[in-house]
């Protein structure tokens, strides 16, 4: 802050009421602020990720963004749109990652570890996932397809690839909801964790996904056979 120096004896004087008022910045009237739909994209990701999808609002995307709740509002539409882009395009980045193997065991591992890291990265997929129906993206039905084709080649019929699938599918999104405590799971039971301590000792997400994961790929290579 600038101020008038005072003799070379005595401190600063410190800037009046009315000094103060000319060097604070002041926002300019007339054209609004722009954004690109990507800013909001991003604002929003982080929101709802940190803090759930009922707390993203215009307001709040206004805040983070230093903007006006209407200037949102005109870059991106509605919010029921934006859900949809911020789960099409997290479910998208996702799924340019997989690195698919050959073999049935492994497609169906890798699927499943995948689309955990995507709802444990971005519990916003998970809670959308719970709220609002099935995840939709560009790139879901490719996954839907590889994953299915590997056990069709495997030998199942083609029924029981789809269902096993889903049987796969339905596992990881009720396993992540338990361990993340989002959308409609019921977590943090307290007589369930003490339950659990009394029997093991202590309690691992990770082991309890491997194993549970290991049981169906072990029910799957039954039908197989």
């Amino acid at each position: 802050m600038l101020v008038e120096p005072g003799t070379p004896t005595a401190p600063p004087r410190p800037a009046s009421a009315p000094e103060q008022a000319e060097v604070t910045p002041r926002r300019r009237r007339g054209r609004p602020n722009v954004l690109s739909r990507e800013q909001v994209i991003d604002a929003a990701t982080a929101i709802a990720n940190e803090d759930g999808l009922d707390r993203l609002s215009f307001r709040a995307l206004g805040v983070r963004l230093g903007v006006a709740p209407m200037t949102v509002h005109r870059t991106i539409g509605g919010l029921d749109d934006l859900h949809a882009e911020l789960v099409r395009r997290t479910v998208d980045e996702f799924t340019a990652t997989f690195v698919w193997p050959d073999e049935w065991h492994a497609v169906v591992r890798t699927f499943a570890t995948t689309f955990r890291d995507l709802m444990l990265t971005h519990p916003l997929v998970l809670e959308s996932h719970s709220r609002r129906g099935a995840l939709v993206s560009t790139e879901s039905d490719a996954v839907v397809a590889k994953v299915v084709g590997a056990l069709r080649s495997a030998g199942l019929p083609d029924a029981e690839a789809m269902y096993a699938f889903f049987v796969v599918y339905d596992f990881v999104v009720g396993h992540t909801g338990v361990q993340v405590g989002r959308g409609s799971a019921a977590a943090g039971r307290p007589e369930r964790h003490a339950l659990v301590a009394e029997i093991l000792g202590s309690h691992s997400y990770e082991e309890r996904f491997s194993l549970g994961l290991d049981v169906l790929i072990t029910g799957i290579e039954a039908r197989v056979r």
